[in-house]
């Protein structure tokens, strides 16, 4: 049960700062480049995906919120080369975030 607190807490969190952090780490460079909305647009949609798996649960199927969690920590991971971020701060911002999902799946 505690695990589980645990694991819907860290995804909430996650997943708030996804949302937030294109504004807060980007600042106003958003507006200049393409390639800047589309690292930003990707950070909030994987923000929404995590308060989606935290939101996720029963009784019955914790395992599959678990292999959720840990299958989306590790494509959260790999994002600034499957996508090609252009900016260093939103790919390091993904990698420490997915190896936190990832941590907290397992």
């Amino acid at each position: 049960m505690q695990n589980r607190e645990a694991f819907r807490w860290t995804f909430t969190a996650s997943g708030l700062w996804l949302i937030l952090s294109p504004f807060m780490l980007l600042g106003g460079q958003s507006a200049l480049s393409n390639a800047l909305v589309g690292d930003a647009g990707l950070l909030i949609l994987s923000g929404l995906l995590a308060l989606t798996v935290a939101g996720y649960g029963h009784n019955k199927h914790y395992l599959v919120q678990t292999y959720l969690g840990v299958s989306y920590g590790l494509i959260l991971v790999a994002a600034p080369w499957l996508f090609g971020f252009t900016e260093p701060v939103t790919a390091w911002n993904a990698g420490v975030v997915g190896t936190a999902l990832v941590l907290a799946g397992l």
